[in-house]
């Protein structure tokens, strides 16, 4: 085996191992984006939990304690 097939083969080596740990990587991203979707729903306020949050604010400031 000569020199150069040697190293094909290394470089072949090191780009199967790359794609597959872009594979990994692109799993991972599609994970954290469904998390952060979840999370999204979760805080997002509506119109009128804002109103009601408002609403319950002034009448707290009017509250002498």
């Amino acid at each position: 085996m000569d020199s150069s097939t040697l190293i094909i083969g290394i470089l072949l080596l090191f780009l199967i191992i790359a794609v597959f740990l872009i594979y990994l990587m692109n799993v991972r991203i599609k994970q954290l984006e469904d998390e952060l979707d979840t999370v999204r729903s979760r805080m997002a306020l509506t119109d009128d939990e804002l109103t009601r949050l408002a609403h319950y604010i002034e009448d707290f400031k009017r509250l002498k304690i």
